[in-house]
């Protein structure tokens, strides 16, 4: 919902009309209807702002309004609009930071937190676990903050699309801890958050954190903490129902599977059975997608991944080195890849993940795959905290992180996964330019900068972006 922190007040005429209607909906779990009342909000208040740079509560309200409109085309399926979108709001939130006019803290950290899911939405995994880590980080450090209750409820939902994302393209031992995090302080904050003109909104960011939770103890065998997720997801949802919204509907129909099919691993086959029928009976579509995604499982952990390269490789020196990541470092807790390690051993620890890779994808491309992702995850944490190693012993680690990239990229483009394969060749070519200084006097450094910028040409030439695709392969003939 748009939030003004206290920089404006809803004005009574077209603009405030247009702004409720598109709020009502959102609440209502309507939001692919909202797109065009938030795009007549932001017309109106970009003509009341006029050529005023000092008009802070109509960029308020465009930035706010910007970032809830891309909320409105992912729910439309329209992610590369929804990008643009939250770029827009991004624009408008730092200037008002840089302004100090209103500290924008808790806002970045959203359109960050909407970007990742927008990511994921299209595919780009990596970026998105990425993105998210970010915005956990933020609000874990607004909550540590003078004004940390009321920052609560929005980091138990920063914490429930952390899960989310962690489930899919990250490892399942950092989403459910995330997703249990989630759980715990929703609960918590019952009163509060009942008491919330977004209570709606709260309630099914609780049924996506149950929802990992149960998915993931389940897999795990941990069946009677996933019965427990599972009761909480339900009761959640079936309360959510009475909006009469499509979208609870289906949420309920997905908690209703989900317990279903854990209760029939538990044995009580009966009961399970029931609740599998009725959520088929209501809607075949969702309970149809939602078994088949609890069949699919839960990618391996960065702990099952290393057990599984030693078998497959042989004992390896730094085995209990990388063992160590899947306990939080001293400070951290562990819901995001950063709270691994601080930013100056992550590069040493991803260079010894991403020795695993190529060896291993001959073997098991499944486990070469998470080792390569956990290693790129690293690599960016550190690179974006700007540690010294990534800053001045860049001739070390970027060659080290470049071509894993390239590596688990093909391999994922090899599986069929051409989104995946997509969002790391863009990162290689990104690690490409760090590469770009040192081509004048190391030829194995030009080759290896060439090979990222024409793998990633290649793969838009794939996906059909020529335009794109020629400018990559452009910048490859310039070394």
């Amino acid at each position: 919902m748009v939030d003004s922190g206290g920089l404006w007040t809803p004005p009574e005429d077209e603009l405030g009309e247009a702004l409720q209607t598109a709020q009502v909906l959102i609440e209502e779990g309507r939001a692919d209807e909202a797109g065009p009342y938030q795009q007549r909000v932001i017309e109106l208040a970009r003509e009341r702002a006029g050529d005023r740079p000092d008009h802070y509560e109509a960029k308020h309200l465009m930035a706010a309004t910007q970032y809830e409109l891309a909320g409105s085309l992912n729910a439309s399926g329209r992610h590369e609009e929804a990008l643009a979108a939250l770029h827009e709001a991004q624009l408008g939130y730092t200037e008002l930071s840089d302004a100090d006019v209103l500290d924008c803290t808790s806002f970045l950290a959203d359109v960050r937190a909407r970007r990742a899911m927008t990511q994921a939405h299209r595919g780009y995994g990596a970026t998105a676990v990425l993105e998210m880590d970010g915005a956990v980080i933020a609000y874990g450090q607004l909550v540590g903050g003078p004004d940390g209750l009321l920052h609560q409820p929005d980091f138990a939902r920063v914490l429930a699309m952390n899960a989310l994302v962690l489930r899919r393209y990250g490892d399942p031992d950092l989403a459910v801890a995330s997703a249990d995090a989630a759980t715990q302080l929703f609960l918590q904050l019952a009163d509060q958050i009942n008491a919330s003109s977004q209570s709606l909104s709260y309630a099914r960011y609780l049924c996506s954190a149950a929802a990992v939770s149960a998915d993931i103890h389940a897999a795990e065998g941990r069946l009677d903490l996933a019965l427990e997720a599972d009761e909480i997801g339900l009761s959640t949802a079936d309360t959510l129902a009475d909006s009469e919204s499509a979208t609870d509907l289906r949420t309920l129909v997905s908690a209703l599977t989900r317990k279903g099919k854990h209760l029939a691993i538990a044995g009580r086959v009966l009961e399970g059975e029931n609740c599998v029928r009725t959520a088929f009976a209501t809607d075949p579509t969702t309970a149809a997608l939602v078994t088949e995604e609890l069949e699919r499982g839960v990618p391996p952990s960065l702990t099952t991944a290393l057990e599984t390269a030693e078998i497959k490789l042989g004992p390896y020196e730094q085995y209990h080195r990388l063992l160590a990541l899947s306990q939080p470092a001293p400070g951290m807790t562990l819901a995001t890849v950063s709270g691994r390690t601080d930013p100056e051993s992550a590069a040493v620890r991803a260079t010894e993940l991403a020795e695993l890779v190529r060896p291993l994808l001959a073997h098991d491309a499944e486990t070469a795959l998470t080792l390569g992702l956990e290693a790129h995850y690293l690599f960016a944490i550190s690179s974006e905290r700007e540690s010294q190693r990534m800053r001045y012993e860049t001739s070390t680690y970027a060659p080290v992180w470049a071509k894993v990239l390239l590596d688990i990229s093909g391999a994922y483009h090899a599986s069929g996964q051409t989104e995946m394969a997509l969002d790391l060749a863009g990162w290689s070519a990104e690690v490409a330019t760090a590469l770009i200084p040192f081509t004048m006097t190391d030829l194995e450094m030009k080759i290896l900068a060439g090979d990222c910028l024409r793998h990633h040409g290649d793969l838009l030439a794939a996906k059909g972006d020529f335009t794109a695709s020629q400018h990559a392969h452009e910048a490859a003939a310039q070394l």
